[in-house]
């Protein structure tokens, strides 16, 4: 059964069963191991003695906001969502910190939880003595740094927007030309089967092939790809929002403003506003 998909509606029918999970996880690693995210996290830890990790969310997993967790023990742990339009991708997760010194009494809740378990003397010395080396911080000076990770994960998440729709060489070749050509004729209607003919694959196996090499349907990647073109038409100030709405291919300015408000979680005026006054985007609430 042919994936049937018509970019001037919303809606897609997807047949395939393959998961978005691996892709996602591929996509994910290859923003940790990116120039953007190495500097942050070798500048975060020399700034907190704390390690920095990414980590890609399962699906249904919409955090928008940080949240910290205070462990046994007073040791504390927070995650920072990254997230691309309303969508969380993936979160930073810091590593365990107290924001108060440790005391004799302090270690008595993780020594009890221990020996419950039946865990040996020896375990318990080797868990008390990691224990004492989790870094101490002022609750004054985690908050900053969770102030610059919040800053950071916005700019990691316009990073990971761009990067979708970038060729990599991991890629199936189908995949690579695929999106070479949605780029070429964004203006112009475009049907999954006429990008599958001319990338010379079945329009069955290349719904397949492109959602489990970019995790988006081929509907939502030309969306994704037409509002962002739309983003850098749209600093021209000459330029008006009807005329990008069709110069990028949406059928009507309903369908583009509805596409752009979903994906960029602002509508196009709202973001046009904040280029000229030159406003961070806000975090999806």
């Amino acid at each position: 059964m042919i994936c049937v998909v018509n970019t001037n509606h919303e809606r897609a029918m997807n047949t395939t069963t393959a998961s978005p999970n691996s892709a996602r996880q591929r996509f994910i690693q290859n923003l940790a191991e990116g120039e953007l995210f190495q500097h942050y996290q070798k500048a975060f830890h020399t700034l907190t003695s704390l390690p920095l990790n990414l980590k890609s969310v399962g699906d249904g997993v919409n955090m928008d906001r940080i949240t910290t967790r205070t462990g046994v023990a007073g040791v504390v742990e927070t995650q920072v969502p990254v997230r691309v339009g309303r969508n969380t991708i993936a979160v930073m997760l810091t590593g365990g910190v107290r924001l108060q010194p440790a005391n004799a009494d302090t270690f008595a809740p993780v020594a009890k939880a221990l020996l419950d378990d039946d865990r040996s003397a020896a375990e318990i010395r080797s868990a008390k003595v990691q224990f004492e080396h989790v870094p101490v911080m002022q609750p004054e000076r985690y908050e900053a740094a969770l102030a610059i990770l919040q800053s950071f994960a916005q700019q990691l998440g316009e990073s990971a927007h761009r990067l979708l729709f970038a060729t990599a060489t991991h890629e199936p070749e189908a995949v690579r030309n695929a999106k070479s050509f949605i780029h070429e004729h964004l203006a112009e209607p475009m049907s999954l089967e006429a990008v599958a003919s001319a990338v010379n694959v079945s329009p069955f196996h290349f719904c397949k092939l492109f959602k489990r090499a970019t995790g988006l349907t081929f509907t939502d990647f030309v969306n994704r790809a037409r509002v962002e073109k739309a983003k850098r038409m749209l600093m021209k100030p000459a330029a008006r929002i009807t005329e990008v709405a069709y110069d990028v291919g949406f059928q009507s300015l309903s369908h583009f403003n509805r596409s752009f408000r979903r994906i960029a979680d602002e509508s196009p005026t709202e973001f046009r506003s904040r280029m000229k006054s030159g406003a961070p985007a806000l975090m999806a609430a």
